[in-house]
């Protein structure tokens, strides 16, 4: 079972997001900002972040000080498709996918797994 982390980040909470992730066998915790991440991060193993956002260059700034704790993928949905240029500062960022709110909510699962098969395996010291 993946174990997702979601925040939320947005004026109107998507909770269709967590419902589609479960259908397909994940186990979603749901926080509100990056602070709270950051405190989920700590306290628990995850396999993948996803957030879901209000535009591009928040999102940026929030995946700036998520890069500073994990290496996990994330996924960043916008309200709406965004520029070739938002897409660019996400990805030179760290952001591994980005999709848009608008798009057939089956299509997000297609794309998070995607992003989390495609995703580097983290490295184990066998000390």
């Amino acid at each position: 079972m993946r174990e997702l982390l979601l925040i939320e980040n947005v004026l109107s909470p998507c909770g269709w997001i967590k419902s589609v992730l479960s259908e397909h066998g994940c186990k979603v915790t749901r926080v509100l900002h990056v602070k709270q991440a950051e405190r989920a991060l700590s306290q628990s193993r995850f396999d993948m972040i996803l957030l879901a956002g209000e535009g591009a260059l928040p999102c940026v700034t929030d995946v700036k000080r998520l890069r500073q704790s994990t290496t996990l993928p994330v996924v960043v949905m916008l309200p709406q498709a965004s520029s070739d240029d938002e897409s660019h500062h996400l990805h030179y960022v760290g952001v591994n996918g980005v999709v848009s709110a608008s798009m057939p909510r089956n299509k997000l699962w297609e794309i998070a797994k995607t992003t989390y098969d495609n995703a580097m395996p983290q490295r184990v010291d066998a000390r």
